[in-house]
């Protein structure tokens, strides 16, 4: 607990306040300074919400006094993804045409977070309609990596990661449907968790219809943070039941039964997709500590790794046709639309039967997957085949769309399998951060958290960065 309280992770700030030794003002009006200090540079939070914050903190100072019950994050500032309903703000998507668009409820995840006593000091930046992996958008900007003026911080929790990388917050809630929370992570030098489906309620009241299919079966909320037990404790947060979502799966805590340390399937992705050397070391070295703790790891590559990548990519595009498509398109800004159309000249083309088939299919790689989990209870990958892209690296024509696609299909293929990963900052490469990924079969979170935990000890504590600006 040295240094100023933005420095401070989540447990350390609270174990404070619950002590008395702090106030959650005092913590609030840090993280606020904080965020005036390196925000105009970043652009990670989209919408400050300062007045709201403090008021949000003298309550918890408030119940404090009076001796009222406290969640586990009573007093402690966090950070909210601006693709989330927050009541009396627009939940815009980034597009220009939604600025309007005010919320009359909270979603789940604020409500949860509110429930566990937190602050809500900002909402984070987010790709237009979180449709790309670079936090980009006509309405609030770029936001840019902490590590580098020309960087990206990855997407479409771009604005999470890089406000927690930088002591904006030390909890920052985000959502993941094709690596949007671990990819963030890597870049900015964090932890990036997305749990197993359905673990996190999730639910915007706002939400003109009902989420689609991919969206239903692999969407999830998640934590980005700079410690594993903060990871661990924004998920206790996030999950208590809300029963607005129907897919919520109150499921129990891992049992402290399971086989720990297990068997690690270790993939480079060297022959298939060309990794890059230094994220290679990077993996070799995190394996070495988890055998050093006890684990034996072994080389083995995982089923159909590009085929699943693909076969999501596809079905995500598939869902997002017709009126839909023209519709987003239409309000979208001219990064989202040249984006979108890459990305999807680079995708098969589903018709009615081929989408069906294409679920079928799915499953099948689901249980070859289980059937790998039965000997490999854990598989460590790269969180990115490649280093950080510049920023607009999507903005640049269809064969880099390609390469971009390639480069994140370890986070396509596992989000669109709905499995538990966790993204670690294990390495540096091309003097950025690069993470490596740990993914346990579903519900399994626990064998993702434990190995995390292992890794951390090795990688030491995380404080903020100043940007690194050269």
């Amino acid at each position: 607990m040295n240094g100023e309280i933005w420095t401070w992770d989540s447990v350390a700030t609270a174990t404070a306040i619950r002590a008395g030794v702090i106030s959650s003002r005092e913590a609030t009006q840090s993280v606020i300074d904080r965020m005036h200090a390196v925000n105009p540079v970043l652009n990670a939070i989209a919408e400050t919400l300062e007045s709201e914050a403090l008021a949000a903190a003298d309550a918890a100072d408030a119940a404090s006094v009076r001796g009222e019950a406290t969640g586990p994050l009573h007093g402690v500032p966090v950070t909210v993804k601006v693709n989330v309903d927050l009541a009396g703000h627009a939940t815009t998507h980034g597009v220009v045409a939604f600025k309007d668009a005010v919320a009359k409820e909270d979603s789940a995840s604020v409500a949860n977070l509110r429930h566990a006593g937190a602050v809500i000091v900002g909402r984070t930046n987010i790709p237009t309609f979180c449709y790309r992996w670079f936090s980009s958008n006509a309405l609030y900007g770029e936001t840019r990596n902490p590590w580098g003026p020309s960087l990206s911080p990855g997407g479409s929790s771009g604005g999470a990661a890089a406000a927690s990388a930088t002591g904006i917050g030390s909890i920052a809630h985000g959502n993941d449907v094709a690596g949007s929370l671990r990819l963030p992570a890597s870049a900015c030098g964090i932890y990036g968790m997305r749990p197993t489906m359905g673990r996190l309620p999730s639910y915007n009241p706002a939400q003109a219809a009902e989420k689609s299919l991919c969206l239903q079966i692999a969407a999830t909320e998640g934590v980005l943070a700079r410690s594993v037990r903060d990871i661990e404790v924004g998920l206790r947060a996030l999950e208590r039941p809300d029963h607005r979502d129907p897919g919520f799966v109150p499921a129990p805590a891992a049992s402290p039964g399971l086989d720990l340390p297990c068997r690690v399937a270790l993939y480079t992705g060297e022959a298939e997709f060309g990794t890059d050397p230094e994220i290679v070391t990077a993996l070799r070295q995190a394996a070495r500590w988890l055998e050093e703790a006890g684990y034996v790891v072994e080389e083995a590559a995982p089923p159909r790794m590009a085929e699943m990548a693909e076969l999501w990519m596809a079905l995500l595009y598939a869902e997002c046709s017709g009126e839909t498509r023209e519709f987003m398109l239409s309000v979208g800004d001219d990064a989202f639309r040249k984006a979108f159309h890459d990305t999807a000249g680079n995708l098969p083309v589903f018709d009615a039967a081929a989408e069906h088939q294409a679920w079928e299919r799915r499953m099948t790689i689901q249980r070859e997957w289980q059937m790998f989990f039965a000997t490999y209870p854990i598989v460590l990958l790269p969180t990115s085949f490649q280093p950080t892209f510049p920023l607009q690296h999507d903005q640049e024509g269809p064969e880099t769309m390609a390469t971009i696609m390639r480069a994140f299909s370890v986070l396509s293929s596992t989000a669109g399998l709905a499995l538990p990963s966790i993204s670690v900052p294990a390495g540096m490469a091309r003097n950025v951060p690069a993470g490596v990924q740990i993914t346990a079969a579903r519900f399994m979170d626990e064998r993702c958290l434990a190995a995390a935990r292992v890794m951390e000890g090795k990688v030491g504590p995380i404080r903020p960065i100043d940007p690194v600006w050269h």
